[in-house]
């Protein structure tokens, strides 16, 4: 019961203020930069095929509602993100997810947004309702596994994105289990994680930090985390796909 009642908690974290908020200038792609060791050197082919084209359809994942504000304004930052990257490139990016939804549950969602949005990448966000209720690791690795499995059948290329970084989710849950599961998984399989864990605790370190911002600066806050989470994405997509 403990585990479960941490989840609305460790969710709120991560959602934005009233749609009435004002976000403060967002910042620049420097401010935003990830040390070289972040950048997995896992490939994305049929996401490189796909830029060949021109256009780029990309299924996003997770455990948000995907009409909230928070979750809109990400997605709105990750297509101008990778706009500014590859500018000669129609992307599209698309939304799958639940409030408090489990891996299993997210690949539903994501299992139907493949037949009928036909991505060329799906990023699939997890680890954080699963550490939050202390789930059964192997249950996750299996369904990790199936739902890469599937992606590659579909003619998709997948990509994991970590939980985000939160002293009281370490505090409150065994995060590190599910994050080292799904190193090992992505490892296996060839894929690129992204590490948001990693790239927000550098982040805070420079003084981009939710759990320390008052709560007058948070919106502004919020909208910059977004801003440098969305970049850094794009940053992998871009590495993952260059000749």
């Amino acid at each position: 019961m403990l585990r479960r009642s941490l989840l609305p908690i460790l969710l709120a974290a991560a959602t934005a203020p009233g749609a009435g908020a004002q976000p403060a200038a967002l910042p620049s792609l420097s401010a935003c930069a990830l040390p070289p060791d972040l950048i997995d050197p896992a490939r994305l082919p049929r996401t490189r095929a796909a830029l060949e084209r021109g256009r780029l359809r990309i299924l996003v994942g997770g455990s948000a509602e995907p009409t909230g504000t928070a979750t809109a304004l990400y997605h709105a930052r990750l297509r101008e993100a990778l706009n500014a990257l590859l500018p000669q490139v129609e992307v599209t990016v698309e939304a799958r997810g639940r409030r408090g939804a489990t891996a299993g549950e997210v690949w539903t969602l994501l299992e139907a947004g493949l037949a009928s949005f036909r991505p060329h990448l799906v990023i699939w966000q997890t680890g954080t309702v699963e550490a939050a209720r202390s789930l059964e690791l192997g249950e996750f690795v299996d369904k990790l596994s199936e739902g890469i499995t599937r992606c590659r059948i579909a003619g998709a290329d997948i990509m994991l994105l970590e939980p985000q970084f939160s002293r009281f989710l370490r505090a409150n849950a065994d995060i590190e289990r599910y994050r080292d599961a799904m190193r090992l998984v992505a490892a296996a399989e060839g894929i690129p994680l992204l590490r948001r864990f990693e790239w927000m605790r550098g982040w805070a370190e420079q003084g981009l930090d939710l759990e320390r911002v008052g709560q007058a600066d948070r919106p502004a806050a919020l909208a910059r985390l977004h801003e440098c989470v969305a970049q850094a994405i794009a940053a992998q997509i871009h590495a993952s796909t260059r000749p």
